[in-house]
């Protein structure tokens, strides 16, 4: 009799444990087919091996592990919970079904949420976060951008990637034979052991090679950072959204000043001025337009800094205007020649804007001056075929466009180009050329950009005066910028020799600046907001206007160049830019910036406050710049409704900015559109 019962209870463990051990291979299918499709879309992402180069191709293996690390051991973790799941529910028929038809969909709408991240990653810079979800319901210029990557081949991706997952799943369990335990069990221990194997190099590699990168957000998992991100926003305080609510004057910040009634203009030291005006009617001004590459404000000598930097500058604003509040838009070079020479505002791209617009329309300042009969010339001692410069400045009104190729100089001190002593050089025998005839000369240095190569033979000094953490680019950059600044004077020079220094202005500026992980955790350009990131320099040496020297607290940026050098030089001021005169009443007391790398964040400057608002995690801050000017004491807190009415001009030059580029021609393609999301 107990042999009996013994039989049965046998028998009928049997199908029970087929059932459950056929529900444990379609989980480690499952697990095995997500990773492998996470890991895909990572390598998508890379590019394919056959189109890199050598070097790059020899490292393949170890970046993909760097940046699929975390997505492995999400899908690690997704068929862990699957499985405890499984043993949950334990002899529950319905039960393993519903876990088992949980997962699958689980895994395969994880699956189409990594396709439409990788799609949003050019995008935003970073995976999507549930504070930047929220905002496509709210901000149109985020929606549409949305609308805009939804092309045919990403709609198929987002559909034929989780059917062809689930299908493998599928297919594997029915053809593969893992039938009997030992089987079984040798690839479960095995799919598990490459599982972390791949996680823990992938980690090394991180650490040692992709930590610094700009794209480094790649390497997160998508999954973790939207629920993270939600977690947060439940449960943290302080979150903020930004919303399309603003009052309509906001958007007059932004508009072209053509289309608004004109008050009269009120210009410091006018009668001074209008003498100037008069004396410039038997010789027109020439005008140069200096850009020194990655300098902020902070490490030059100019406004009494304690950086012994730029000891030309700091003696030529002896005869010139300086302004102390002085800001590029964002940390990247090619929307500030966009933003300088079309006074227009860069759209929010996480693509430089020469590549993504290289026909932008706009009124340049070079053909302004052209038609007005001045010589017209670019020249830099970088490589104009980077980011589509080269496209981008023909039609623009430039007589001459030169870049190192056809300097006469020495070999390249790095791969950006050659020293900054050849653009001063070229540009000197280019106004030696005519110069009897009035000229605009736009110049744009390059020695100061990353890897901040000293000019062989010259000894470094001992120029740093604060606690950096990356004391040997930084000792390097402030000498590389210092030697700069010393052929800047011999241009200076060279114009009195000339005789030509009453009758030309020449302006100073930086394309953005440079971060050596302090006052902020930070390094190189284009990350944060931050001061040492977009606060530049700004001077106008004009010794026929200012003969001993001039500072201004007025707040201006990139776009505004154009329009005070028209203004200064009695140019017409053209309709379609968007910049002010430095000199006009009606401009606002503002200047607005923003970042769009490992970061997306939105910042404005009023007066002596600064508000910056982060998209992806829907975070601010408020600084009061007079009493902390290294941005260290976060104020928004302690001042709500100050925060909020920020955060509602920020909203309106989003607007602003989502109607000036909707209604262009489509963006030129990006290299990216072979990746998911073309």
């Amino acid at each position: 009799m107990k042999r009996g019962v013994s039989t049965s209870s046998t028998v009928d463990a049997r199908p029970f444990a087929d059932a459950r051990r056929a529900s444990a291979r379609y989980l480690f299918w499952g697990f095995v087919w997500l990773a492998v499709v996470l890991v895909g879309l990572k390598a998508y992402y890379l590019g394919s091996i056959g189109a890199l180069g050598s070097d790059t191709r020899s490292r393949y293996l170890s970046w993909l592990t760097a940046t699929s690390s975390n997505d492995v051991v999400f899908a690690l973790a997704t068929w862990s919970l699957g499985g405890a799941s499984l043993l949950m529910v334990g002899r529950w028929k319905a039960g393993r079904r519903i876990v088992l038809g949980g997962f699958l969909l689980f895994s395969a709408f994880a699956c189409l949420y990594a396709v439409a991240n990788i799609t949003m990653f050019g995008l935003f810079g970073g995976f999507l976060t549930y504070p930047l979800l929220e905002l496509v319901g709210d901000i149109r210029m985020v929606r549409s951008s949305l609308v805009a990557h939804l092309t045919p081949r990403v709609s198929l991706g987002l559909v034929g990637v989780p059917a062809f997952y689930i299908g493998l799943v599928v297919v594997t369990e029915k053809a593969v034979a893992l039938r009997s335990i030992r089987r079984w069990r040798t690839a479960v221990i095995a799919g598990a052991c490459c599982a972390i194997v791949w996680a823990v190099c992938g980690e090394y590699v991180y650490a040692r090679e992709w930590r610094t990168r700009q794209d480094r957000r790649i390497a997160e998992n998508s999954h973790w950072v939207l629920a993270s991100s939600w977690w947060r926003t439940l449960h943290g305080s302080g979150s903020v959204r930004l919303v399309d609510r603003f009052a309509p004057t906001d958007l007059l910040d932004f508009e072209p000043p053509g289309t608004q009634a004109a008050p009269p203009t009120l210009v410091r030291a006018a009668s001074t001025r209008r003498g100037a005006m008069e004396r410039s009617l038997q010789r027109p001004p020439n005008v140069i337009l200096l850009v020194l590459e990655s300098v902020a404000a902070r490490w030059t000598s100019l406004g009494g800094n304690q950086y012994e930097t730029t000891p030309a500058l700091r003696a030529e604003a002896a005869q010139s205007l300086v302004f102390d509040s002085f800001y590029a838009h964002i940390g990247r070079s090619s929307n500030s020649l966009a933003a300088m020479l079309l006074s227009a505002y860069p759209k929010f791209s996480f693509r430089d804007l020469t590549e993504e617009y290289p026909r932008l329309p706009g009124t340049s300042l070079a053909a302004s001056f052209g038609a007005r009969g001045y010589r017209t010339a670019f020249v830099t001692p970088s490589d104009l075929s980077w980011a589509g410069w080269d496209s981008f400045l023909a039609g623009r009104g430039f007589g001459e466009v030169r870049d190192f190729h056809r300097l006469p100089c020495s070999e390249p001190v790095s791969s950006w180009g050659v020293e900054d002593r050849c653009m001063v050089d070229d540009m000197l025998r280019w106004i030696d050329e005519e110069p009897n005839r009035p000229f605009f000369l736009m110049g744009w240095s390059q020695q100061t950009h990353h890897p901040y190569e000293p000019t062989p033979g010259v000894p470094l000094l001992q120029l740093k005066r604060e606690p950096v953490a990356d004391e040997y680019d930084f000792e390097r950059y402030l000498n590389v910028l210092h030697e700069t600044d010393r052929h800047i004077g011999r241009l200076f020079e060279a114009l009195r020799r000339a005789g030509l220094d009453k009758d030309t202005l020449v302006v100073v500026t930086g394309d953005h600046g440079q971060a050596f992980g302090y006052p902020h955790d930070s390094y190189m350009q284009g990350r944060t907001v931050y001061e040492e990131d977009v606060h530049v320099p700004l001077m106008f040496w004009y010794p026929r206007l200012y003969r001993v020297a001039a500072r201004s607290k007025t707040i201006g940026s990139h776009v505004d160049i154009a329009p005070t050098i028209a203004e200064l030089t009695g140019l017409p001021i053209a309709p379609d830019w968007q910049g002010r005169s430095l000199f006009d009443a009606r401009r606002a007391p503002r200047a607005y910036v923003y970042v769009a790398e490992d970061q997306f964040r939105l910042g404005v400057r009023e007066g002596n406050w600064k508000y910056i608002f982060d998209l992806r995690e829907g975070v601010d801050e408020l600084y009061d710049l007079d009493r902390d000017p290294t941005e260290q004491r976060n104020l928004a807190r302690l001042e709500p409704e100050r925060c909020a009415r920020l955060r509602q001009r920020l909203a309106a030059w989003t607007e602003a900015n989502r109607r000036h580029y909707e209604g262009l021609s489509q963006p030129a393609k990006s290299p990216d559109d072979r990746r998911v999301g073309s």
